[in-house]
């Protein structure tokens, strides 16, 4: 049993678990359902992030890579590539959270406290009025972000702002 399951692993679920550490609560988790911590921090190569709490300027992945040193530093346990299925609560008030991965399947893990940071999500073509069934080449700015800065994958030469 956990004192504390953190679902999500970008910069809030990592600060958050280092917060639950330094107040004293022992057993942390927390579950990412990406391959890698840091969220969208990973794919913002720019600089800007890190004045308020680092004093300093660092790039997104400098930032993250701040806090997931910290987490290491910690020894939190993380459980990559795992999605959350379902969160319940028992009679007891032990909440369930249900997730999956490869590696161990299916597992049922108990905690006093379940802290929800999964950030947020670009809304889709369909919900910013982009008509069309199928517009290829048809990017948020988040998909082009990481296409360019993660995978390494250039995404045009001609670029319209919508």
């Amino acid at each position: 049993m956990y004192d504390v399951i953190i679902i999500g692993g970008g910069p809030a679920g990592l600060a958050s678990a280092k917060a639950c550490l330094d107040k004293g609560l022992e057993k942390v988790l927390i579950v990412e359902r990406d391959k890698e911590l840091g969220g969208i921090l990973n794919q913002c190569i720019h600089n800007g992030f890190g004045l308020h709490r680092f004093g300093e300027e660092l790039t997104g992945p400098e930032y993250a890579y701040r806090y997931e040193s910290q987490v290491k530093e910690r020894n939190i346990p993380v459980r990559l590539n795992t999605m959350v299925l379902d969160i319940t609560a028992r009679e007891d008030g032990v909440k369930v959270v249900s997730a999956v991965n490869g590696a161990e399947g299916y597992m049922a893990l108990e905690t006093a406290t379940v802290v929800l940071s999964m950030g947020c999500r670009e809304r889709t073509r369909g919900a910013i009025s982009i008509p069309g069934s199928r517009c290829a080449g048809v990017y948020t700015a988040g998909a082009a972000q990481r296409f360019l800065n993660m995978e390494g994958y250039m995404v045009g030469k001609r670029v319209v702002i919508l």
